[in-house]
């Protein structure tokens, strides 16, 4: 157990997750719902008890002011009231018509200082439909796209890094050519040093431009692990490099060709993973019949549509995955990151939200086969929860979720252990 909580935190550290969770508030303001599970039925009444904590005691005859309405929408309804002499104070929100999420904001204003809390509540969440739709030629599409992408030579060239390896683990940086003549896949392998084909694991990268380097803490529970960026630039520059990209060139990808399925960014991105996988399924020390895909954000979106994709990924760990749902705005609710299609003026809005129809995950989730193990939290205002149910939901496949409802776009140490127990169980590995 000890292990895998030291694994569990070096996991997180590697996801740049640690450093998301928030920190401590000098006064913590809390929105309580009477429903532990903080799901409802639809049409029924919510009811909340709000208080602020300053120094581990309530704070009686305190003003909080409060406001709800859809997630990510403008609020219905907003107002004040003021905590008794034990530091209680109760408001009622109506509950949906529809499934769906309702957000409740609460703030105290203290010594000049604003103090804020809120609490993301379903209604009937699993009942919850995406807004996109699936296009006919979804499936002839993609299929004609890896059918053209495999006719390109992988051309693999790999560089030891002796100095990042040690006893146990040898790591390499790969370029590996993708989709088309010219395009590359750049990541770093962790590859054990232990005998014959060992089960793999395809890393896939959050929303940003960086480096990747060292040893995947993964290798040391047995697994091949090949990190991946999906922007066709190499993963061991200078971090002042990426830096520049981030702030220039790259400054706005996911929306770069969005105006045609063709050039839209992210088909680099998606074929991209699918040629790692080629190489991993290339390796004598890899066993095919045992590879994974992992990621959370962007990298929860790659991870389902890679195992969409790609038959040859036997199963799958996304937590709260981007790019789902994505016309949810256009409809007249919240929609998945990168929250597309808010602004109704784009006189190409038609247009591109035709296209997003190709790359939403909600459509690739449609088309799993694999076994997945799924994460997030209610209160995640990057991934919203309305979008990636609406992912889940239409999932046929096996399936587990574990959510942590107060998580935002973090998760808690014993989700990420829960992950690695089910992934090594699905591979026969304890």
């Amino acid at each position: 157990m000890k292990r895998l909580l030291l694994l569990a935190s070096l996991l997180l550290l590697a996801f740049d997750l640690l450093p998301a969770q928030p920190s401590k508030q000098y006064i913590t303001v809390y929105v309580e719902p009477d429903h532990p599970e903080w799901v409802y039925a639809c049409g029924e009444t919510a009811r909340f008890t709000l208080y602020a904590v300053k120094e581990n005691v309530r704070m009686p005859l305190t003003e909080i002011a409060y406001s709800y309405g859809p997630e990510k929408l403008k609020a219905e309804k907003s107002g004040t009231v003021t905590t008794d002499k034990e530091g209680f104070a109760h408001i009622k929100v109506p509950g949906r018509k529809v499934p769906g999420f309702t957000t409740v904001n609460v703030s105290v204003s203290f010594e000049g200082k604003r103090y804020t809390g809120m609490t993301n509540i379903g209604f009937d969440p699993e009942r919850i439909e995406p807004t996109t739709s699936l296009p006919d030629d979804f499936t002839a599409f993609w299929e004609n796209a890896k059918e053209q992408a495999a006719k390109v030579p992988m051309l693999v060239r790999e560089r030891h890094a002796p100095e990042e390896s040690d006893d146990r683990v040898d790591v390499y940086y790969v370029r590996i050519q993708s989709y088309r003549r010219g395009n590359y896949v750049y990541g770093v392998l962790s590859v054990p040093k232990t005998e014959g084909p060992k089960p793999a694991i395809l890393r896939l990268p959050g929303a940003a431009v960086r480096k990747f380097s060292g040893i995947d803490p993964l290798a040391y529970e047995g697994f091949v692990v090949l990190n991946i960026g999906v922007h066709g630039i190499p993963v061991d520059q200078d971090a002042e490099m990426y830096r520049q990209l981030e702030n220039g060139a790259m400054s706005g990808y996911v929306l770069k060709g969005l105006e045609h399925r063709d050039t839209y960014y992210y088909k680099r991105s998606y074929l991209g993973c699918v040629r790692a996988v080629d190489y991993l399924c290339s390796r004598s020390d890899v066993d095919a019949a045992r590879i994974a895909c992992y990621g959370g954000s962007q990298g929860g979106m790659l991870s389902i549509v890679t195992a969409s994709l790609d038959k040859r990924i036997s199963a799958l760990f996304a937590y709260f995955p981007a790019f789902c749902d994505v016309t949810g705005y256009y409809y007249g609710r919240s929609g998945g990151w990168p929250h597309l299609f808010i602004d109704r003026s784009d006189p190409l809005i038609e247009q591109k939200v035709a296209v997003s129809k190709y790359y939403d995950v909600v459509n690739f989730a449609r088309f799993l086969t694999q076994p997945g193990f799924y994460a997030w939290g209610f209160n995640d205002i990057v991934c919203c929860p309305s979008s990636t149910f609406s992912a889940y939901n239409v999932i046929s496949a096996p399936k587990t979720l574990r959510v942590a409802r107060d998580t935002g776009h973090w998760l808690y140490p014993w989700q990420t252990e829960e992950a690695l127990r089910w992934l090594k169980a699905q591979f026969s590995m304890e």
